[in-house]
């Protein structure tokens, strides 16, 4: 086996890189595919199969192994496009979301926004109320258990929530990083009503001292795990089908790779993957060049991730902020916003022009891709501006509609919004001058 892959599949394009023992690199993009993203993955590496020479059933049967970013997991987080989660914690604990250790006002907020406390808002809880169930149990901080684990109501809380649609368990218990036992009761007891159903521990997930940092991680991995399994599955017995006999790995926040088998009981290490290539990359670059202190950035169809090498290596974090919930994982510090190219631009019930964290994603995309898009993203802005080239989009292999975003007026040179007045959101007339003035 001579080849090794790259494949970073974003919202609205998937990139594909490999190179072998000689040091050739080939590369290639194709459109993502959402929501079935492995088909997305597969076009790439016919694409990138073809500027390497060979079949792809010939390049995938000589490359030693695929690693993988993807943002599906980020983009779900950050669109709030997530599985529906039942949360199970230690009795007199479930408002612990809600209250948030008051972090939840200021984390990931800049000084100015932090300074004017009295204006500052929560985000709304990871999980609503009537998702959420309080176990009977208690371990101290010795790891000693205090009250046992009432089974029988345990049973008919994961009954109840299963009646409510959920399609997984998150499972946060008070000091089970000492002790987990409890934890892996439930999700022994939550197998016996539904197999399927995906379940995160706290205990193995963020085995670490501080309850609040330790829900949010366990909710928000459980809360995309189902997708990335239902991802990975596929495309593992795909690949497998066309000739793949390597290892297909997927990249981790942290700046590792883990197996894609056992990737969706570690979802939220994914957060970040991206950039964490990316990061890597350029600590090599800038390592061959001289620099030790770089500003790598990752413009995407629905975020704009910024991260830092600092004298040399990429700065890293025990935690990370994502609409203001602290996620308690080690990663490489990475910034994240929802603007990238796809970002819906809308205006709120007071006339703000806002931008993201909605995207149009890659179906139908940004109304200038004649795919029906009806709504105003930064493409067709910069389409608009002269920014983009309508013309050389995707190596001149998809054109780009100037006219079609003029002629259904998303984009003008007048400031307008119909429906603001009864405070619903929608499409943005203006965006051209907004763009203009924030650029």
């Amino acid at each position: 086996m001579s080849f090794v892959i790259g494949i970073d599949i974003g919202g609205t394009f998937t990139d594909a890189f490999a190179t072998d023992t000689t040091g050739r690199v080939f590369s290639a993009k194709s459109p993502s595919t959402p929501p079935d993203f492995e088909r997305g993955m597969l076009n790439a590496i016919d694409e990138l199969a073809g500027a390497v020479g060979v079949s792809s059933s010939q390049l995938l049967g000589e490359t030693a192994y695929i690693c993988h970013g993807t943002t599906a997991t980020l983009n779900a987080l950050v669109t709030g496009d997530v599985a529906k989660v039942g949360f199970l914690t230690t009795v007199g604990h479930s408002d612990s979301i809600m209250i948030m250790n008051l972090e939840g006002r200021y984390a990931g907020r800049g000084s100015d926004y932090i300074k004017a406390m009295s204006r500052t808002s929560k985000p709304e809880p990871l999980v609503p109320r009537g998702q959420i169930r309080e176990i009977v149990e208690r371990v101290d901080y010795k790891g000693e258990v205090i009250v046992s684990l009432d089974e029988s109501k345990a049973k008919q809380a994961i009954r109840e929530l299963l009646a409510e649609g959920v399609e997984g368990f998150a499972v946060s218990l008070l000091w089970s990083f000492r002790n987990p036992a409890h934890e892996q009761r439930l999700r022994e007891l939550i197998a016996e009503q539904a197999p399927e159903a995906y379940v995160g521990l706290s205990s193995e997930l963020s085995p670490r001292i501080r309850e609040y940092p330790r829900n949010v991680t366990t909710i928000m991995s459980t809360q995309v795990g189902p997708k990335l399994r239902d991802y990975l599955r596929p495309l593992s017995a795909e690949l497998s089908d066309r000739g793949f006999t390597g290892s297909l790995l997927v990249m981790q926040g942290s700046g590792g790779a883990i197996n894609a088998a056992d990737a969706p009981d570690r979802a939220i290490t994914t957060i970040g993957s991206v950039l964490t290539g990316g990061l890597v990359g350029c600590r090599n670059l800038g390592a061959q060049l001289g620099h030790r202190n770089i500003i790598s950035t990752d413009i995407g169809g629905t975020t704009f991730l910024v991260g830092m090498i600092v004298d040399g290596e990429p700065v890293k974090s025990t935690t990370t902020v994502l609409n203001q919930h602290t996620i308690s994982t080690p990663m490489v510090k990475v910034n994240t916003i929802g603007a990238g190219g796809g970002a819906i631009a809308w205006v709120d019930s007071g006339g703000n022009l806002k931008v993201g964290p909605r995207s149009a994603g890659a179906r139908p995309g940004p109304a200038c891709y004649g795919q029906n898009g009806t709504e105003p993203t930064v493409t067709d802005a910069d389409l608009v501006l002269g920014i983009v080239n309508p013309d050389n989009f995707l190596g001149g292999r998809q054109k780009l509609d100037r006219q079609l975003v003029l002629q259904r007026q998303l984009i003008s040179p007048v400031v307008a919004h119909r429906g603001a007045d009864s405070g619903s959101r929608g499409p943005v007339a203006g965006v051209r001058v907004a763009m203009s003035t924030n650029a």
